[in-house]
């Protein structure tokens, strides 16, 4: 019976331990979530004469709404209920791009405080082809770039987006700062 008790209390608190260490490495984790638009819902597009344009509502982590509208060939973001009005849903990247099929959150506490996705750049017709990380910071109901890796001039770019992501956001301000460019530059079109 002792025995029994002893084990019990062994496996309770391996697995509190297991439940604490999880938690832990919470902070600086990632999850994935779609961004083809196959997969997403057509929330507006042009009318006739109004040129060409369309929003999208993606699945976003826990749910949330993704806006992801393309216009003149060049796509910007926008998140949760505030996201139309958002000046990330504003950013545009100067040259035509399109956008991966997979975005990453960046994670604290169990709560998104990042976004980083691909964004593939073309200068024009034929022209130069390249590929720019873009982090976003999530602030309240606000979303806004935050930084710029190139992803073809950079070996492990992916990593030094993520460690943009947990280094800047919480210094950097969507109301008062600029985006930073992270790393080398200059091979991508941006």
């Amino acid at each position: 019976m002792i025995r029994r008790f002893l084990i019990g209390l062994a496996v309770l608190f391996g697995l509190n331990a297991f439940i604490f260490t999880s938690m832990a490495f919470a902070d600086g984790n990632s999850v994935y979530t779609d961004t083809d638009l196959k997969k997403c819902s057509l929330h507006s597009q042009a009318e006739e004469g109004e040129g060409e344009w369309a929003t999208f509502i993606c699945r976003g982590y826990a749910g949330q709404k993704v806006f992801v509208s393309e216009a003149d060939l060049r796509f910007s973001l926008g998140y949760g209920r505030n996201g139309l009005n958002q000046k990330s849903f504003s950013q545009r990247l100067s040259p035509f791009n399109t956008v991966g099929k997979k975005m990453e959150w960046r994670l604290r506490h169990g709560r998104p405080i990042a976004t980083i996705l691909r964004y593939y750049t073309e200068t024009g017709s034929g022209g130069r082809k390249g590929q720019i990380l873009v982090v976003t910071k999530l602030e309240g109901s606000e979303a806004c770039h935050m930084a710029y890796v190139d992803a073809l001039a950079n070996k492990g770019a992916n990593e030094i987006a993520q460690n943009a992501a947990d280094r800047l956001v919480d210094g950097f301000s969507c109301a008062t700062d600029s985006p930073v460019h992270v790393g080398e530059r200059g091979v991508s079109p941006f």
